[in-house]
């Protein structure tokens, strides 16, 4: 088996914690058997004594398969159940004292199980923990119902109530505190993009009215797309992660007029890793940096960095893609002509079907409403 890296959320210091102590309480409960049973303070036969220092080798054993050698992340939970309800199983079944209360403990463990906060996690085990319970109550029952099994299953009856409170209760104060988490962390994104926006404007050259810029153009272009629910923040991030990777851009690139060298070019290419670099572990990011990642990839696949063709390129990023080659062409720069409006709108017209889907295109031409060579009207302002 491969060992599992995991990312370190509550639920699996959650998952680790129940049998890191449930080892080290049977492991002194085993090591002070064998205590007393020196001291001549209790006589028991050796084999209970073993057999307690067995279920400590059980117990660890678990432990270790449970933090280390796991299904994959998305079966964890389920197998986390797993290797407890079989743990707590063969505690009870291996009942030195035949002490009838342990068995209780199926009622408690699916309350344990809405911490996890996950509904299947939570009705699957949960019910296999109740049944596991109700088998227990028959077992060596001489009546067949009487007010001690009753009043188990009035407990068992408020478990269940309480697993199901605790469970929504905890998924509401958690989902609060997943979007408080996930705010705080886009205003520091944008925050710490600002900063950067002055210094990659001296280097560059250019003007930071590029991101306002292509932010109008992105919303514009993706109201032809309703199914695409692209927020607000994530467009505006998009425009000041796509300016400011300029950034890793040589500070001569921007002044002189030569072609390209090889190794010059391909320092240019990594400027769509940059979102990636500085986003990586943020999963509501993740559209973000894959459309600045996939924006210089091709409709017929001869872009890069992956030679992503058709429908496998993310449709922000050919928006992006579209809007960047539409503001470069039209923006002034030191070490090219600028095209006017109208010559930059004919030319991307031209790559419909070819660098972009015939799809943006058209969404392009509709956001611009430049309807021909001669006539240009409510273009969007500071554009050009």
């Amino acid at each position: 088996m491969n060992e599992r890296k995991r990312n370190r959320n509550h639920t699996s210091y959650l998952a680790d914690a129940m049998f890191f102590w449930i080892s080290i309480l049977v492991s002194i409960d085993a090591g002070t058997a064998v205590l007393l049973q020196a001291l001549g303070i209790i006589t028991s036969q050796w084999t209970a004594i073993a057999g307690l220092a067995v279920c400590a080798a059980v117990s660890w054993t678990v432990f270790v398969l449970q933090k280390r050698y796991l299904l994959p992340e998305a079966y964890s939970l389920h197998a986390s159940a797993f290797l407890g309800i079989s743990l707590l199983v063969f505690f009870c079944l291996y009942n030195q004292q035949d002490f009838s209360g342990l068995w209780n403990v199926f009622i408690l463990y699916p309350i344990y199980l809405s911490f996890f906060f996950d509904r299947t996690v939570v009705l699957l085990w949960g019910t296999v923990s109740y049944l596991l319970y109700a088998l227990s109550l028959g077992w060596g029952q001489s009546e067949a119902f009487g007010i001690d099994v009753f009043f188990q299953l009035t407990l068992a009856a408020a478990s269940g109530i309480c697993t199901w409170i605790g469970y929504r209760a905890l998924r509401k104060r958690m989902g609060d505190a997943k979007a408080e988490t996930e705010e705080h962390n886009r205003e520091y994104a944008i925050t710490l993009l600002n900063t950067l926006v002055p210094i990659v404007e001296r280097k560059t050259q250019t003007s930071s009215r590029e991101i306002e810029q292509m932010s109008r153009l992105i919303k514009r272009m993706l109201r032809e797309f309703p199914q695409e629910q692209v927020s607000d923040w994530e467009i505006k991030l998009l425009s000041l992660v796509h300016y400011v990777s300029r950034i890793k851009f040589p500070d001569y690139v921007f002044e002189t007029d030569e072609k390209l060298t090889t190794f010059e070019y391909q320092i240019i290419q990594e400027h769509c890793q940059f979102g990636c670099e500085m986003f990586r572990d943020e999963p509501a990011f993740a559209r973000v940096v894959r459309a600045l990642q996939d924006h210089h990839e091709r409709f017929d696949g001869t872009g890069y960095p992956r030679k992503l063709k058709g429908g496998d390129i993310l449709l922000l990023a050919q928006i992006l893609g579209i809007v960047e080659s539409f503001l470069a062409m039209t923006t002034t720069r030191t070490y090219r002509q600028t095209a006017t409006i109208e010559e930059a709108f004919e030319e991307i017209c031209t790559t419909a079907g070819k660098t972009f889907d015939e799809q943006v295109v058209k969404a392009f031409v509709k956001s611009v409403q430049i309807h021909s060579p001669t006539k240009v009207s409510n273009v969007p302002p500071l554009v050009g």
